[in-house]
């Protein structure tokens, strides 16, 4: 994902932000219970129209991730809006979509956030970066706001905030299938990484590490990054020194491709590379994209690896309006929106208080219908709710028709088609503080195989 941080140095204070973020949420939480009772729920439409807000980068080189994401919500609002709108107590209500420029930071965020609020916005999507899902997750719980949100982390995204909906999957399930697959797939035993420095691409590095160091092999590099960086000359330089056979790339878009290009051209010629974050025809957009990161393995949601008339239908109208190609962050928009806005008419209400509670009942009902097939949520008393996503793995092709197929092409083992994306609910991080050292934050793929046997949850996957 882009996922990214712009001042490495910085890393040690932004958890200290996370932390203080805990503590705020916790008190105005109590504040926006008591208000419950006593605030006419008839602030959450104005004018027989409820607003959901848009928060990512107008502009930069970010908006490769920001388009199809905006025009994601943006068309999942258009379809409700023409079905009628969102029926609450048996009133009809469009929706509004003010779109607000996150620049990539967190003062961005926070103040397109905060003139949402004072324009009546009770609902968010989008906040691509850390920075500004810091910045506004700290405070929305105090103005009855509803955010959904892609980004996690474990000092970020399991603090305590209850008006959250986390709509992808948690790098501590996913990170063993990556390490699984490095190993007993592609015979890796010498690993090294470039991470960029934020709780996000910890959480990945730890949870791959922890697995592929119980199966035997090494972590022998580890290597952070900056979103301001061009040259990446000295990572690559101790990846060669170290002699890993395998890079493990934990950063989005621009900088993760450039990563490649850099690597390749710099002597690691032949080694697989493994990524998180985006993929797409974007890559093709910067020189060598797309000839140096062939054959990267990528983990992502159904879409991301199936494609039907729905997907054709999307990716049509998007290269239409706008001259962009469907990518994986057209799915973080789409179907959280939809969620969201089929949990007001569940709820029968127009409070978010409300709305994030009926949230697992719509998926229940709903969830294997939508193109990520989501299987359920992980619903906690105080840090939200995660919607349950089978992930995929898949080879980058460079080569795809972009507008009629999949840029990334499903790998060949069922293992690694359809596995949980999400912790289960017996994971002690869904109650703890992340400053609890007692916690197993980055359990290895066998202790996460048993604590799904223990809470009663199936480990196969769920296939195409």
């Amino acid at each position: 994902m882009g996922i990214l941080f712009q001042d490495v140095s910085r890393r040690q204070v932004m958890k200290g932000g996370a932390k203080a973020v805990g503590a705020i949420t916790i008190s105005t939480a109590i504040g926006g219970r008591m208000a419950h009772a006593t605030v006419d729920t008839s602030q959450f439409a104005q004018n027989g129209k409820v607003k959901f807000g848009t928060i990512l980068p107008l502009s930069g080189d970010f908006t490769v991730v920001s388009q199809p994401w905006i025009h994601a919500i943006k068309i999942a609002i258009d379809e409700v809006n023409a079905a009628g709108g969102v029926k609450v107590n048996g009133t009809s209500y469009q929706i509004d979509n003010p779109i607000g420029d996150e620049m990539y930071t967190a003062a961005g965020a926070l103040s397109a956030y905060k003139s949402m609020v004072a324009d009546g916005c009770h609902y968010y999507g989008g906040l691509v970066s850390i920075p500004g899902q810091a910045a506004v997750q700290g405070v929305n719980i105090g103005t009855d706001s509803l955010i959904v949100e892609a980004l996690t982390g474990k000092d970020l995204s399991l603090t305590n905030n209850n008006l959250r909906f986390f709509e992808y999957s948690l790098a501590q399930a996913t990170g063993p299938y990556m390490a699984d697959y490095a190993f007993n797939v592609l015979k890796v035993r010498k690993a090294g990484s470039i991470e960029i420095a934020n709780t996000w691409g910890e959480d990945f590095f730890k949870s791959f590490a922890a697995t592929f160091q119980e199966l035997g092999g090494q972590v022998v590099s580890r290597s952070y990054m900056e979103i301001t960086q061009t040259d990446y000359s000295a990572q690559i330089s101790d990846l060669l020194n170290s002699g890993a056979d395998m890079l493990y790339i934990i950063v989005g878009d621009g900088p993760g491709t450039a990563i490649g290009v850099q690597a390749r051209q710099g002597g690691l010629t032949n080694i697989p590379f493994l990524a998180e974050g985006a993929w797409g025809p974007e890559m093709l957009q910067q020189g060598d994209g797309g000839t140096s990161l062939d054959g990267t393995v990528y983990p992502g949601a159904r879409p991301y690896v199936i494609w039907d008339a729905q997907h054709q239908a999307y990716s049509d109208k998007l290269h239409a309006d706008a001259g962009i190609w469907l990518n994986n962050w057209f799915w973080h928009g789409y179907e959280s929106t939809k969620i969201v806005l089929w949990a007001m008419e569940k709820a029968n209400s127009l409070d978010p208080r409300d709305v994030v509670k009926a949230i697992p009942a719509v998926v229940d009902e709903r969830g294997k219908g939508l193109m990520i097939r989501a299987q359920g949520t992980v619903v906690t008393a105080d840090k939200g709710v995660f919607l349950k996503i089978p992930m995929y793995l898949g080879r980058f092709n460079s080569k795809a028709d972009f507008l009629h197929e999949t840029t990334l092409v499903p790998v060949q083992e069922a293992k690694y088609l359809g596995f949980p994306g999400w912790m289960p609910a017996n994971w002690a991080g869904y109650t703890a503080s992340p400053d609890d050292k007692s916690v197993n934050w980055y359990p290895t793929m066998s202790e996460l195989t048993k604590m799904r046997s223990d809470a009663g949850e199936d480990n196969a996957s769920v296939g195409l």
